[in-house]
Order: structure tokens, then C-alpha cells, then sequence
């Protein structure tokens, strides 16, 4: 399992909830996107960008690949990394993968763009290049 989130500096284990499932029987579709709000949010605390006071991230847009489905009990892996590649002059592209423990396999990925947002003036703002300068060491340690 780790060769699956070797790529990924960030990885919080969490176990599936039985109230994640729908009447199908399988964690339903939307309760991926919070799987991927819990990495992003340990990935910002990580690299130190969780001021929403001045300049911050805001999610602009976020998709998701399924792979196979979740079911209860298990416990799943959310790996979270930047592309570095990715950055342009508002932001930045983030890469998710969950990863089911029982099965050993990838149930889901996803990719979000985030927006550097200035909180104060309610428009975006450039990244700041200590953001980026800190994100780029950290995807490289």
C-alpha cells in the first residue's frame, strides 16, 4: 500500500463511517469530495496556508475519478500533493488519492484548482512566492 501514496507528502488514515453509505450499499458519491477537504486541509496546515485573514486558499474547482467502491467497515489512506508544474499566477492544481486498506487498491483520485484569494479585499491575488517557494520544498523532501 504504501507504493500507492509514495508521491504523496501528505496522508491522513481515516476510518469509513457506516453513515458515509447510501441505500446502495457503498459510500456515496459526495462523501469523496470531504475525503478530499480532509487532505487538503492537513496538506495546508502542513505547508502553513490557512490564513483566512489576508491572502488564502479558496477551492475554484475539484472532480473526482472513481475506481471501485467503498464500503463500511474500512479504513482508507487520502493522499494529498501539489502538482509542481501546476502553478500559475492565481494558483495551483492538487492531486488526491484514497486508498482502501481491505482491498489494498485506489478507490477514488481527484485534482482540485486552487485560488490564491485576498480575504481582506474579496478578489484573488497572486501566490505569494514564499507559498510557492515552501509548497516546491515540501513536494520535494
Amino acid at each position: 500500500m504504501q507504493d500507492l501514496l509514495k508521491d504523496y507528502p501528505v496522508v491522513v488514515e481515516q476510518k469509513v463511517a457506516w453513515g458515509d453509505m447510501d441505500a446502495a450499499l457503498h459510500v456515496n458519491n459526495t462523501v469523496y469530495f470531504r475525503y478530499f477537504e480532509t487532505g487538503r486541509i492537513n496538506y495546508f496546515d502542513e505547508v502553513g496556508f490557512t490564513n483566512f485573514k489576508s491572502v488564502g486558499p479558496i477551492l475554484a474547482e475539484t472532480s473526482c475519478r472513481y475506481k471501485f467502491p467503498l464500503v463500511y467497515p474500512d479504513t482508507i489512506s487520502i493522499g494529498t500533493r501539489t502538482l509542481p508544474d501546476s502553478f500559475y499566477e492565481f494558483g495551483f492544481v492538487m492531486e488526491y488519492v484514497v486508498v482502501s486498506h481491505q482491498h489494498q487498491q485506489i478507490a477514488a483520485k481527484g485534482t482540485a484548482r486552487i485560488v490564491t484569494f485576498d480575504y481582506a479585499k474579496r478578489q484573488k491575488a497572486p501566490v505569494p512566492e514564499t507559498l510557492k517557494s515552501t509548497i516546491l520544498a515540501f513536494e520535494n523532501k
